[in-house]
């Protein structure tokens, strides 16, 4: 009996847990944010109006006044670019709200509506900023995060915001400070292609050189060194720039929120990729042409105990022909290496490289003409360097090296391979 009683409240304990691991909790319900104070009865311009009258650091409004301005926010402090500040914006305008408060975009998000009671605060001009917050030491403070639901209102979940779209340097002005914009088609200068966002140890701007092709001056990108994407290199070509228009004196600034905010630049790419990592096959390959498989390359060996007057003429031609439409607008190199044993030699007699637009004649009846390749000393290691005169082609073409030596030299030449590279974009 015993037995059969341990057995029976063994089962019921199991029923039990088997119910309640089967329960469905109920899930909490989830409120959108409401506003429910007084209608918005003025505009950031009405506080921007509160400066310009003045000329001075004021108070918004009296004690008393119902100053409500109803704005979107449109930056972000989660890329780090931003610190204790939030952008926000309407139809009239847009300012900087100074908050002493980090992690401000996990409670305003972009494009979060928000209500401003302007009652305690104050509006200054920080060199062209137009900016709202408390008193400190004679200028515009920090609000105390903990005090900020007293100025502060959310109303609803975020929307998305559309950026005003800038398409020439004309848009660069005074009246789209503090605005989310879409700067279309910019190009940085040459200083500031390659390098990081921002240095290691400083807020760094970079230049924009030309929007949608036409030169613009006092235009930087500025980038804090806290910035969770400062060490992404600044891309080279044309691109979009997504983020909020601020300015410095007379030096008009760009403000990233994050990566996300660099768009349509694409990447350096390789259209056309010529290699000889599995053999010579597809070569037309004459005399001395070899195939060097440690290095993976075609390799014309050394010539060595030849008279004065020995002259060769060793080509090697590609077989089909390369696509114009494909290559055009890249940059051209070749991956290659230069053994000098013994003897002298000039690399741009000993080393060419042609190309012939003949697509149908044998090699020797074609038309060969030279790219220019800089003479670049001995080359123990495989290196690249850049072939120039590719602009000079408009149609399918085909390549050939040349090695053309004279005399008694201890000369090797490997050619590793062809690049034709560059700027693909998502546009």
């Amino acid at each position: 009996m015993k037995r059969f009683s341990g057995l029976f409240i063994a089962l019921l304990f199991l029923g039990v847990m088997v119910v309640s691991c089967d329960k469905k909790w109920d899930e909490p319900a989830f409120n959108a944010p409401t506003y429910t104070g007084p209608a918005a009865n003025k505009t950031i311009q009405d506080i921007i109006d509160v400066y310009a009258s003045n000329g001075t650091m004021d108070s918004i409004c009296h004690a008393t006044d119902t100053f409500i301005v109803k704005a979107v926010v449109v930056s972000s402090d989660e890329g780090g670019n931003f610190y204790k500040t939030m952008v926000v914006q309407d139809e009239t305008g847009a300012l900087e709200i100074q908050i002493n408060k980090s992690g401000l975009y996990a409670d305003y998000p972009v494009g979060q509506t928000v209500y401003i009671k302007c009652n305690g605060l104050v509006v200054g001009n920080y060199h062209g900023i137009y900016q709202i917050g408390w008193i400190y030491q004679g200028s515009i403070g920090r609000i105390d995060g903990h005090f900020l639901d007293r100025y502060l209102f959310k109303d609803g979940l975020p929307k998305e915001v559309t950026p005003l779209e800038i398409s020439s340097p004309a848009g660069i002005n005074s009246g789209n400070v503090c605005r989310l914009v879409r700067i279309k088609n910019c190009e940085f200068a040459a200083d500031a292609i390659g390098k990081p966002w921002s240095e290691e140890a400083m807020t760094t701007s970079r230049t924009v050189s030309k929007i949608n092709g036409i030169d613009v001056s006092d235009f930087v990108v500025r980038t804090s060194n806290y910035a969770k994407f400062r060490k992404i290199l600044v891309p080279g070509g044309k691109g979009d720039l997504v983020g909020i228009l601020t300015v410095y004196n007379s030096t008009y600034q760009f403000m990233l929120r994050d990566m996300n905010d660099i768009q349509s630049f694409g990447e350096i790419t390789d259209v056309y990729p010529i290699n000889f990592n599995g053999g010579i096959d597809g070569w037309t390959v004459n005399s001395g042409w070899n195939y060097y498989g440690p290095q993976q390359m075609m390799l014309h060996q050394s010539i060595s105990g030849q008279a004065a007057d020995f002259v060769t003429n060793d080509w090697a031609v590609l077989s089909q022909p390369i696509p114009y439409a494909t290559v055009a607008g890249s940059d051209m190199t070749i991956e290659h290496m230069i053994n000098v044993i013994s003897g002298e030699y000039d690399p741009y007699e000993i080393c060419r490289v042609q190309y012939t637009t003949d697509l149908t004649s044998a090699p020797e009846n074609c038309e060969w003409h030279d790219f220019t390749m800089a003479p670049n000393g001995y080359l123990t290691t495989i290196t690249s360097i850049s072939l120039g005169g590719l602009e000079n082609i408009s149609s399918d073409f085909r390549i050939r090296v040349v090695y053309n030596c004279t005399g008694n030299s201890d000369i090797q030449w490997g050619i590793k391979g062809f690049h034709f590279t560059k700027l693909v974009t998502n546009n």
